[in-house]
């Protein structure tokens, strides 16, 4: 049985007595009018003692109330395409930042190497990615909904009928009623198709060269070439130097998982800010500001 009593104006505090059905607290009394007994018997409650159970307010106010991300955030309905360890991780930041709609899809399996550097748990065994994130997600968060999608529906239809006017026109149509989406794949083809559509959903993808040592962010529609130029002509990418596991992304650049956390939060942090202040959405690029140190820059093109 729910106690509620009013704390404040506007809210009430609830307690919990604990009931067994069948054994209610309940005794009959007889009812007496002028020291004489009716003949009829009124239930009372019994002299016991009471069960009082454990009560938690996990109402959105008070669960996230030490924090959340920006509203203009919170309040999308959100995308992630890929939930490796990038798209893991923004996917757990946005649930514990009190986002409430977050769908997004992968087609791979969770491999046992990829455990050490993404959100995923060993102990699951070999499952779906999108399945596994679903659970996770939803044991962070009372408050999140969230949907693994058609894992080929990226992969295979977008990519192979992009030119087609008439699915063009469909997966556009889907995409758009998303009002934020995160392209983590580092998958070109992909990355090409997604900056040639017409989204009004703001669209951002994120990439991490080898040995996390600068995170890419770029905005559509300006997606692309940027990314392209800056892994091709502007940052020190070591291509030689990537991991070649066998039945995992092969190849995939090195990195541990604090490396790309620091340079995932930072990236989600200022994200938050261009939302949240309504400032202009440009691309940019995280770095070291100085060779072997830990101090990390913003630079915005």
């Amino acid at each position: 049985m729910f106690i509620g009593y009013r704390t404040i104006e506007t809210e009430i505090h609830w307690q919990v007595a604990m009931l067994e059905v069948g054994k209610f607290p309940l005794c009959g009394v007889p009812e007496i009018i002028n020291d004489t007994k009716t003949g009829k018997w009124i239930s009372e409650l019994a002299d016991e003692k009471i069960i009082w159970s454990l009560s938690r307010n996990s109402s959105y106010k008070y669960f996230f109330g030490r924090g959340t991300l920006s509203q203009k955030i919170t309040d999308k309905k959100i995308l992630v395409i890929g939930v490796g360890a990038i798209g893991s991780m923004v996917a757990n930041t946005l649930t514990r930042g009190g986002c409430k709609h977050i769908d997004f899809i992968d087609y791979e399996v969770k491999e046992p190497e990829n455990i050490c550097r993404s959100e995923y748990m060993f102990f699951s065994g070999i499952t779906n990615k999108a399945d596994e994130l679903r659970n996770i997600l939803s044991g962070i968060s009372p408050f999140i909904n969230t949907q693994p999608l058609n894992n080929n529906y990226f992969e295979t239809l977008i990519k192979t009928f992009h030119k087609d006017e008439n699915y063009k026109t469909k997966f556009v149509n889907e995409i758009n009623k998303y009002d934020l989406i995160f392209d983590c794949t580092t998958d070109n083809d992909l990355m090409y198709v997604l900056n040639s559509l017409d989204l009004s959903a703001d669209f951002i993808n994120m990439s991490i060269t080898n040995h996390a040592k600068e995170l890419v962010c770029a905005f559509h529609p300006n997606v692309y070439q940027f990314v392209n130029n800056q892994f091709s002509n502007v940052l020190e990418n070591d291509v030689e130097d990537l991991y070649n596991p066998i039945g995992c992304w092969s190849p995939t650049f090195k990195a541990s998982y604090n490396d790309i956390n620091v340079l995932v939060q930072l990236a989600l942090k200022h994200i938050n800010t261009l939302f949240e202040e309504d400032k202009p959405k440009n691309n940019f690029v995280i770095k070291s500001t100085e060779i072997g140190l830990s101090k990390l820059n913003i630079v915005e093109f």
